[in-house]
């Protein structure tokens, strides 16, 4: 059979098709999917890799964070016990009695872990005067009769009925502490009573009066029942190792308790803290770059609400200035790194402050720095525009190569080292 040139032509132009229709349909529809494919698993890896490489690049602004977190937790957990140790407690409690000079008898209840309570003092309600809710409500205080506020809002409660119960769910779970409760019936003049009271207030660790109540024995003898708390919580590091040590070395005890003669047992005497006058008037800390803490941490000594307190982690030298005014007699002071400020609105005239003694007085605490790489350290300058003289206490510093060098201007500024 022939073929005319015409049909070899058309026959030609039909198994292009074919094949056309055959490579896009078995061939090139599926690598089109394998392309999509590659291509959304492209965008997946590159968001990835973005937030991995945005992550690194915060990953230093996030470790001073923490630090930053570190110290602050430290500073309110302070003044809590890490754990309760009742030994301690008699001996502390015993302590205090002693100086306020009230004589006592203590009742223990078993040591709990519970949710802390929030104390709460009843709500006194004052009785007003008939006329007041006339004129406030033509002061625009009040709204008129029929259009309470919870017409005015019920939209708004209803909105927010369910986040409300949550949050209260969330409250009535409530943090939970170690806690020891004791009672003190105690006899002394009202004086004692004052001192023993202000000596729990100024205490180093945090003892909550809960109740107290008093009643008169005579004209100058008192008698009442004082009830106490102690709280503790697991600490992030090991700043209350020193309380855990057990510091009884004398010989106390008798082998028939109420005999009479010396002690023969093994107890002892807990010794006297120093007592001296702390007459700091702001504090800075050092650490090394390899610590858990800031590299320098620097504040109003005893701000135990941490409002004035400045930080950085530089891992090389930090240059800070710091600048005390005397103007009509108040004493004002300010102090900034290369990334902060105090007063926190950066004002001209800085802070009024009272020294605590006839100097200004900042203490440093330093440490040693690490076999390797550590370059840490402070150039701090101080400008004394006062009367007074500052007097800068190095503690603990590097002595081949101190993390501290203090640069004076104006009046007096001296340094110590030890």
């Amino acid at each position: 059979m022939k073929i005319s040139k015409r049909e070899k032509y058309l026959l030609g132009i039909l198994g292009a098709l074919i094949i056309c229709f055959v490579y896009y349909q078995f061939i090139y529809i599926n690598q089109v999917k394998k392309l999509d494919v590659k291509k959304e698993e492209e965008r997946v890896t590159k968001e990835k890799y973005d937030k991995v490489m945005k992550d690194i690049g915060d990953l230093e602004g996030l470790e001073e964070r923490l630090k930053i977190l570190k110290v602050d937790v430290y500073e309110k957990s302070k003044k809590l016990y890490p754990i309760i140790l009742q030994e301690k407690i008699i001996l502390e409690i015993d302590k205090l009695l002693t100086e306020s000079g009230l004589d006592a008898n203590l009742g223990f209840n078993p040591i709990t872990v519970e949710k802390v309570e929030e104390l709460k003092s009843d709500e006194i309600v004052k009785i007003e005067s008939s006329f007041k809710d006339l004129v406030d409500e033509y002061n625009g205080d009040k709204l008129p009769e029929g259009d309470t506020e919870e017409n005015t809002q019920g939209s708004s409660a209803a909105a927010v009925e369910g986040s409300t119960s949550e949050v209260t769910t969330t409250e009535k779970e409530g943090p939970t502490t170690e806690q020891l409760k004791v009672s003190v019936n105690f006899t002394g003049s009202y004086e004692e009573v004052k001192k023993f009271i202000s000596s729990i207030e100024n205490y180093g660790r945090k003892i909550a009066i809960t109740n107290i109540s008093i009643t008169a024995k005579s004209q100058d003898e008192l008698s009442g029942i004082m009830n106490l708390e102690f709280h503790a919580i697991p600490k992030l590091s090991g700043e209350d190792e020193e309380y855990l040590k057990w510091t009884l070395n004398n010989v106390y005890g008798k082998e028939i308790l109420f005999s009479s003669g010396n002690a023969t047992g093994a107890y002892a005497d807990l010794k006297d803290e120093n007592s001296s006058t702390d007459v700091t008037d702001f504090a800075m800390l050092l650490k090394s770059p390899s610590s858990e803490l800031p590299t320098l941490t620097m504040g109003k000594a005893k701000d135990d609400a941490r409002e004035t307190y400045i930080y950085s982690d530089n891992e090389k030298i930090e240059e800070v200035e710091m600048t005390l005014d005397e103007v009509d007699g108040k004493l004002y002071y300010k102090y900034k790194t290369s990334k902060s400020y105090y007063p926190k609105e950066n004002s001209n005239e800085g802070k009024v402050f009272a020294a605590n003694s006839k100097d200004i007085v900042l203490e440093i605490l330093s440490e040693k720095r690490d076999v390797n790489f550590d370059n840490s350290g402070v150039k701090l300058t101080i400008v004394n525009n006062t009367s007074k003289n500052v007097e800068v206490i190095i503690r603990n510093d590097d002595t081949s190569n101190p993390r501290v060098s203090v640069t004076g201007k104006g009046n007096t500024v001296n340094v110590t080292n030890k």
